[in-house]
């Protein structure tokens, strides 16, 4: 899923330092892959803040809060690679500042002032639930010349090609709000005690991994995880239902035998066998009756 310059491109001896910088304190290329989706997926949905104002999607916040978005990406990157604040720009890596843009769109707005500077670039699509980063130069000649009201301007599509991504539409977790109808959302909404809505989730939506923060958002819960295990919780009820509810902490074997990743260590996933052998594994293993 990465895209690195070549090493013959103009901006590889600007950018391959700090990428390499980037990736060691991510963790490498696995740490990018882990950590930057649900750090996307955490932003978005602290934003649209479902428990308290009862919105699911980030079309529906106001102006201003699509705009905290790209504020709360940047200081969310900054603290988990553990890099300060320039004293110009976003952040400093190693002295070398770059400013962090992120968009919920194809493009990112550029300022005048960071033209010729380098940004780490963010983007996320939330209908397809995917992600990309990337660090670039933002020369004059990779912008679109037009401008908006602010003078701001965008990159364009040559000018794309110009970014070495170390994420390039990478899946990231679904809002499960958006794969469901209206008439499915108010079911889950109205479904009862917190155990009975997450059952009831993991019974809508198998083979796609749901978020832990999106799971507590919708149990309203402190102790929302014992809502999920076993001894009365969800695991317990789906179970008898042929449904195994899988945890990327403590079900990787079982994720990797099913062929159901990726799945980071924050994440669930529920799952009916498709087949004969899927059903005998689950079984076996315990996972349902």
């Amino acid at each position: 899923m990465a895209r690195p310059l070549d090493s013959h491109h103009p901006d590889y001896p600007v950018v391959a330092p700090v990428v390499a910088r980037i990736l060691s304190a991510a963790g490498g290329q696995q740490g990018i892959e882990e950590h930057v989706p649900l750090l996307l997926r955490n932003a978005i949905d602290e934003v649209v803040d479902m428990p308290r104002t009862g919105r699911f999607f980030i079309e529906q916040t106001e102006k201003t809060e699509k705009t905290y978005l790209g504020t709360k990406v940047e200081i969310l990157l900054r603290a988990w690679l553990g890099f300060p604040r320039g004293k110009t720009l976003d952040m400093s890596i190693d002295g070398t500042e770059c400013d962090i843009k992120n968009t919920m769109h194809y493009n990112w707005s550029i300022p005048r002032e960071n033209v010729g500077r380098l940004a780490l670039l963010v983007k996320s699509n939330e209908k397809k639930a995917v992600c990309s980063i990337g660090v670039a130069v933002l020369h004059d000649a990779y912008l679109n010349p037009g401008r908006n009201q602010d003078q701001k301007r965008t990159m364009s599509a040559i000018g794309q090609t110009n970014i070495w991504w170390m994420l390039d539409g990478y899946p990231y977790p679904v809002n499960f709000w958006r794969v469901m109808t209206a008439a499915q959302r108010d079911e889950l909404m109205n479904a009862g005690s917190a155990t009975a809505k997450l059952t009831r989730l993991f019974e809508m939506i198998q083979r796609r991994p749901i978020a832990r923060g999106q799971v507590a958002d919708l149990a309203r819960q402190h102790d929302y995880m014992k809502r999920l295990r076993a001894n009365g919780g969800a695991r317990d009820r789906l179970r008898p239902k042929g449904i195994a509810l899988l945890s990327g902490f403590y079900d990787r074997l079982a994720i990797s035998h099913l062929k159901l990743g990726p799945l980071t260590a924050e994440e669930f996933i529920s799952v009916s066998p498709k087949d004969q052998a899927e059903e005998d594994y689950l079984r076996l293993k315990g996972y349902i009756d």
